[in-house]
């Protein structure tokens, strides 16, 4: 999802015409609309989408499910879409191929030059690929150079633009010994695509990384960035699912623990509600009594929760907040958008949230929208 001219959309499933389009959400009626402009016509793909502020981004693929290889000759595409802010539609602009492969997971973000990263996962090693400056001509997918980049066949990557002037990328990396863990290695905007820093540990050890992520950046007064992260602990009292902090003045990151094992948290987010000065994330969690199944702890789904904390001094305490419930079946998979909420700089001023989850069991989307 993402937000735009005071208005919140989706790259979502459309049931009628079998494909995925770009969706409007109405927010006096807190429903979607459909704008009719699709985005990929292959059933079975995931995406990553991002708006520059001028451009929307789509990157699409098709998915291998968690640990299994990446297949060749499945091309990932990203379609660029203009907008028209006097009838409030999208149109296709050009595309092209990112990779030709199949993957677990793929994601994208553009630097300060105009160009477009993005980073998967294939014979477990990270790889990336980038465009011109043009931000639409990719050139030859090529590893992270770091020996540290050899993975699992179960882990993932995830790209985030920072700054002033960088681009970073962490990776999970769970191959059974001391080096496990979560790293990060970032990319000075303008140098060669190959030259990257040599990898820092933000969290290291044995099941203290999942292939589970996602990255916000907070603005240029700091250079923070936050990753919400799953670990792979088992014992009750251990993180399942982490906030790690970038402190950019020294390169070190600190570790927050966001809900632990008994908790049965999964598939977690963060957003950063600049208006609030807070971290919000959201996964899913056990269902409330209630419901049907509820407290079950299963990798099927539940219901989707908020857990918050300042960002002056990060803290997460034991309670949330049900935010997406489904009396009968299973909630999962919350998504939301890339940019910052409430964001004057960024264009999202007066935006509130919204995130979206999915209901495996009727083919449906849920959403929650506060202002």
């Amino acid at each position: 999802m993402w937000f735009n001219d005071g208005l919140w959309w989706g790259n979502l499933w459309d049931t009628a015409s079998s494909d995925f389009h770009i969706f409007r959400f109405n927010a006096s009626t807190s429903s979607w609309v459909d704008t009719g402009v699709a985005t990929d016509t292959r059933a079975n793909t995931h995406h990553d989408v991002l708006w520059d502020g001028t451009t929307l981004h789509v990157a699409s693929y098709r998915f291998v499910d968690d640990g299994v290889p990446a297949e060749p000759n499945f091309p990932t595409t990203m379609r660029r879409y203009s907008y028209n802010s006097s009838t409030k539609t999208y149109s296709l602009r050009d595309s092209g191929n990112i990779n030709n492969q199949r993957v677990e997971a793929l994601t994208i973000d553009k630097d300060s030059k105009g160009q477009v990263w993005a980073t998967w996962q294939q014979g477990n090693r990270i790889y990336l690929n980038v465009t011109g400056t043009d931000g639409k001509t990719w050139g030859t997918p090529f590893p992270h150079p770091a020996s540290l980049s050899n993975v699992s066949v179960d882990d993932t990557s995830a790209v985030i633009a920072f700054g002033p002037g960088k681009m970073g990328v962490m990776w999970s990396r769970q191959v059974g010994d001391a080096t496990d863990g979560m790293y990060w290695s970032y990319h000075v905007d303008g140098a060669s695509k190959t030259t990257w820093t040599s990898p820092v540990a933000a969290v290291k050890g044995q099941r203290s990384g999942d292939d589970h992520m996602n990255l916000k950046w907070l603005d240029s007064s700091g250079g923070r960035v936050f990753a919400a992260i799953k670990t792979s602990f088992t014992s009750a009292s251990q993180p399942l699912i982490q906030l790690l902090a970038l402190n950019n003045a020294t390169s070190s990151w600190s570790a927050h623990t966001i809900a632990t094992v008994a908790e049965c948290p999964n598939r977690v987010i963060v957003m950063i509600d600049e208006s609030t000065q807070r971290l919000r994330t959201f996964a899913t969690y056990p269902k409330p009594s209630g419901t049907t199944n509820a407290g079950v702890c299963t990798s099927s789904g539940g219901a989707i929760y908020e857990k918050s904390t300042p960002l002056s001094g990060i803290s997460f305490t034991t309670t949330k907040t049900a935010r997406i419930v489904d009396a009968d079946q299973y909630v999962h998979n919350v998504t939301s958008t890339k940019q910052n909420l409430n964001s004057t700089a960024r264009g999202t001023a007066n935006s509130g949230l919204l995130v979206l989850a999915d209901v495996n069991a009727t083919s449906r989307y849920w959403h929650y929208y506060s202002r």
